[in-house]
Formats: structure tokens, sequence, C-alpha cells
């Protein structure tokens, strides 16, 4: 399985009718191939299972968190650890 960060670039409300705001962002796994991809609201970053588990390993996490995979991935295509922007929540789609 293959991870994806989720970031809102567009205001919208989702299928419970709540308000998702620009800024927000939002991790999980998928079987997308790796890559970024335009999306209706935002931006969607693929990282493989793989390099995910290599970042972990290589920065001693041992707790797997939205906030932990969002690093990774911030990580794998920015190689840098990204401050996290104060409207900004952290959560795992399901």
């Amino acid at each position: 399985m293959n991870w994806f960060l989720y970031e809102v670039t567009k205001d919208f409300l989702d299928e419970d009718g709540e308000l998702t705001r620009a800024g927000e962002s939002g991790v999980g796994e998928c079987s997308m191939q790796p890559g970024i991809m335009e999306a209706p609201y935002g931006t969607m970053y693929v990282v493989s299972g793989k390099d995910i588990k290599s970042y972990f390993k290589e920065h001693n996490i041992k707790h797997l968190s939205a906030r932990n995979v969002k690093k990774a991935i911030i990580n794998y295509y920015f190689k840098k650890d990204r401050p996290p922007q104060s409207n900004e929540s952290d959560f795992i789609f399901d």
C-alpha cells in the first residue's frame, strides 16, 4: 500500500456537509501510484509504503500517526521538514 497527503487549496463542503478549509490536510493509505496529482480541491502527494518505512526507520519513528506520515511525505517531495501552518489540522482519511 502507498500513502497520500492531500493538501486542500480551496474551501469545500465534504459529503457530510462539513466545511473543509484551504490549508487543511489529511493523510491515508491508497493504491494509487506514487506521484503528485491535482485534485478537485487541492493537491495529492502519493509516496510508496516502502519509502514511508524508510523514513520512519531513518528518523527512528516508531509511532504511526497522521503527523509522522505527513512529515515523511513532505520530506520525500521537498527534502525538508516544513513547519505546520497555523491554520493546518491533521486528520486521516478512512
